[in-house]
């Protein structure tokens, strides 16, 4: 037997192999996150409570297969968290669907897919703000660009958790109160 045929019979089995252990530790991975990690970057912060309730723009998307709620508690009152969440809105480049000042914020996304993100807040004490987001949007989990919705998926959780807490540092700075500077018209 020449040399090359030789090579070629033992690289066969270790490609066969590598390519066995890389499709069991997709799958793997994939049962990980579904199973663990999705639930809980789903719910991040919220509570049971939290998550049941209705929140204004739930019937916007009303088959949503995407429904994320989080939350966190802001060390300040509602009128000191709303101006960095309209803040928000404008950095997100989102269309405002609904408010009311100090309660709530309901965006639109301006093009596909639709997508609701609802901001509400509710004073916990004098000093203490509940602030609960909800994302909701629709997508085709037996599409065949189904990798482009996980991608989405963990973006997402990413985005709402670092907007929430940029929210709550700013509102919670020295020298809090102050709104943020808004562009010249």
């Amino acid at each position: 037997m020449n040399n090359a045929a030789e090579s070629m019979r033992k690289r066969l089995p270790v490609a066969s192999v590598l390519g066995r252990a890389a499709f069991v530790a997709t799958v793997a991975s994939l049962v990980l996150y579904f199973a663990y990690l999705r639930p809980l970057q789903m719910r991040w912060g919220a509570t049971a409570v939290e998550i049941a309730r209705t929140l204004p723009g739930d019937r916007v998307v009303g088959n949503a297969t995407f429904v994320a709620t989080r939350a966190l508690t802001i060390e300040a009152p509602p009128e000191r968290i709303w101006p960095w969440i309209v803040s928000k809105g404008g950095e997100e480049r989102r269309f405002v669907k609904g408010f009311e000042t100090n309660r709530y914020m309901l965006w639109l996304a301006r093009s596909a897919p639709r997508l609701t993100w609802c901001w509400t807040l509710s004073p916990v004490g004098p000093n203490r703000t509940r602030v609960v987001t909800r994302v909701r949007f629709h997508h085709a989990w037996m599409s065949p660009a189904a990798w482009r919705v996980l991608l989405a998926d963990l973006g997402d959780f990413y985005r709402v958790r670092t907007a929430l807490l940029d929210v709550k540092a700013k509102a919670e700075a020295p020298g809090r109160g102050q709104e943020p500077a808004r562009k010249a018209d």
